[in-house]
């Protein structure tokens, strides 16, 4: 199915009525941020939209089912990802990607993780620093506690939700997620003059 801006539309029209941890039910409101796009583009009830990248599609599922403070603050943290997702599903770069994620979530979710432990505060700045993975992987090495943060980006940076800021962290990861998709240069960027 071509991705128009009147499916864009439709998918923010869906999202903004909110959205709920796990499937849901295919009701405005009742379903999860996958469910909503396969929804709105007038598909069967299901997380797997066609034109969403399969990568992209489990990370944002992963971030939907978060610890959000709400349903109404659920969808606002993730209604610039439900564009920019549109269209991943042809010409993505996976890996790249998934690379970008983690360097991120190191570099700043994980790096204020650690920030909140007293054996983690000579890592913090280690970590915001590390220009690429190999980098991060020296200091998870001189930090025996740190093995977890190497775990899949969005897990970690649910961890962080819920010992630092709840929906802040959840919300800057989003939105450092939006950044690397737009600067893969994705079909949604397009859109985003849609969300106001």
């Amino acid at each position: 199915m071509k991705i128009t801006k009147a499916t864009a539309r439709r998918v923010l029209e869906v999202v903004d009525a909110g959205l709920v941890k796990g499937l849901g039910r295919p009701i405005p409101g009742y379903m999860c941020v996958e469910a909503a796009v396969c929804y709105a583009m007038g598909l069967p009830h299901s997380d797997e939209p066609a034109c969403v990248s399969p990568a992209l599609r489990s990370l944002k599922i992963r971030l939907n089912d978060a610890n959000w403070s709400s349903n109404e603050a659920r969808a606002a943290g993730m209604r610039k990802l439900a564009i920019l997702q549109l269209g991943t599903s042809e010409n993505f770069d996976e890996k790249e990607f998934a690379r970008r994620v983690v360097l991120f979530t190191c570099n700043v979710i994980v790096a204020d993780l650690f920030d909140t432990f007293e054996w983690g505060k000579r890592h913090a700045t280690a970590l915001r620093e590390a220009p690429d993975l190999s980098m991060v992987s020296e200091v998870a090495r001189t930090a025996r506690d740190a093995a977890a943060y190497a775990a899949y980006a969005a897990n970690a940076a649910a961890a962080a939700a819920r010992k630092i800021a709840g929906d802040k962290v959840l919300e800057i990861f989003a939105e450092g997620v939006a950044q690397i998709l737009i600067s893969m240069g994705v079909a949604g960027v397009k859109w985003l003059g849609l969300l106001g």
